[in-house]
């Protein structure tokens, strides 16, 4: 019998025992692989993140916190001097507005509720004072009510792709998309706005006393987002007589290491009438919980490989004590070190690769789930840092529901973020592999040296 099949026929020699081994084995490699899967998806998501957030600067006009606060929009000569601005690339402009139940024939397909409707109580004349008949709470008749839901929120833009949550092409479930950069009066429209007003691509409705044509529907799973118009922006400036005017620019920065040069040299020509906002912060800020993971499962695979090692040199210390009279028999007829010490690295390989088996075949089904569940706990905050004219930054939270041009970005980072995907690749799986031999190669290393040091004499002499 030679070394290998007498190695291969050692390692089931003892069944509870080996079984027992083979197990502790497994979770270990199999805590090996989620880990390492954990964490080459979320680096990847890392820096899926930073690539796409890393070059975007946000301009907005100060003051403007999406449709609430005051402030004065942006001008054309401004837009104009961001657009010339060393290292920007290109810029997308934005011109949000609203519409009230006298600038257009649709209805909102929002209900404002309780909080809703605190909100608007202060309105300048869209939401009229409740008559004298109203209930004593205070809240408004239902004539009042549908005043305020009649609000529908109007955004013009170069980039039609605004108003989509996850940074990508904006899904059009119907009709075409819109172009940006035209005059003409037509818009796409949000999916819950087209059905509360039986609307379709090529259908019609009334804005600022004109006839705008429905070039698409719009879908993104947002009830907010899905209650709103999206046209040209020099359509909404001519409709509104706001020529020119801006509230929002994102600047394309042509490499993200001319971010912050970029951003002072915006602050230093708009001065005071601006908050410069930069992607690059906002996407470190979001992406630290899951550097913290990536370093976690880094640890975890350590952890995982070296308790692998331990229980693979433990058990054939072990097994080398118990046949210590075994191996002085071999060597006394004859069997020279290199084949003794080969047939037990045999048996702690023929151990560590079932164990790797079973434990792989345990890692692929537990590395999706473990992965979700460690990107979606980085999930629970977000904060961003503002920087205005003065110089001065600030570091808040924002809830997701702000539809504000800050706000979008955020959320668009918040969606990349905890949409982590678990993927193992060939990559993942061979490193894998390359562990486990480590495991067996480094369990033997002492065994063999304690193999080495039997000397058949003392062994039959003693035993």
């Amino acid at each position: 019998m030679n070394v290998v099949s007498r190695g291969i026929k050692n390692a089931t020699r003892s069944p509870l025992r080996g079984g027992a081994i083979v197990l502790m084995l497994a979770i270990s490699i199999g805590l090996v692989l989620s880990m390492m899967v954990a964490r080459s998806s979320v680096q990847t998501k890392i820096n899926d993140v930073l690539a796409s957030a890393g070059t975007k600067v946000t301009i907005n006009a100060a003051g403007i916190n999406g449709f609430a606060g005051g402030g004065n929009p942006l001008t054309a000569d401004n837009v104009t001097t961001i657009k010339n601005t060393a290292h920007v690339a290109s810029i997308s402009s934005t011109l949000t507005d609203q519409l009230g139940s006298t600038d257009t024939n649709l209805q909102s397909s929002l209900e404002l509720g309780s909080f809703g409707e605190r909100q608007n109580r202060f309105s300048d004349g869209s939401v009229p004072t409740p008559p004298a008949d109203s209930t004593s709470n205070g809240s408004s008749t239902t004539t009042d009510r549908q005043t305020m839901r009649s609000r529908i929120n109007v955004t013009g833009t170069t980039n039609p792709n605004v108003a989509s949550v996850n940074g990508g092409t904006l899904v059009i479930g119907s009709g075409k998309t819109i172009d940006g950069n035209s005059s003409d009066l037509v818009a796409l429209i949000g999916q819950n706005l087209a059905t509360k007003n039986n609307l379709s691509a090529g259908s019609t409705f009334t804005a600022y006393g004109k006839t705008i044509t429905v070039n698409g529907i719009y879908s993104t799973d947002n009830s907010f987002t899905d209650n709103g118009i999206i046209m040209p922006l020099a359509t909404v400036q001519n409709l509104t007589g706001q020529p020119g005017a801006v509230t929002s620019v994102v600047a394309t920065i042509d490499s993200s290491e001319n971010v912050d040069s970029t951003v002072s040299a915006l602050k230093s020509k708009l001065g005071s009438s601006v908050d410069v906002t930069s992607e690059a912060a906002q996407a470190e800020n979001s992406v630290s919980a899951l550097k913290g993971i990536a370093s976690l499962s880094l640890a975890g695979v350590i952890g995982a490989a070296i308790a692998a090692t331990a229980i693979i040199l433990l058990a054939m210390i072990l097994i080398v004590r118990e046949r210590r009279r075994e191996i002085g028999v071999l060597k006394a007829i004859g069997g020279s070190n290199f084949k003794v010490i080969g047939q037990f690295v045999v048996e702690s390989l023929t151990i560590t690769i079932i164990g790797a088996v079973v434990g792989l075949a345990l890692g692929v089904l537990v590395s999706g789930p473990m992965t979700t569940a460690l990107a979606s706990s980085s999930s629970n905050s977000s904060t961003v840092i503002i920087s205005n004219g003065s110089g001065s930054t600030a570091t808040v939270a924002r809830p997701a529901g702000d539809f504000g041009g800050f706000g979008r970005g955020l959320n668009q980072l918040r969606t990349n973020i905890t949409n982590v995907t678990a993927s193992l690749t060939p990559q993942i799986f061979l490193s894998a592999m390359g562990i486990t031999l480590a495991v067996a190669i480094i369990g033997s290393l002492l065994p063999a040296w304690l193999i080495a040091r039997i000397r058949p004499a003392e062994v039959l002499r003693t035993e």
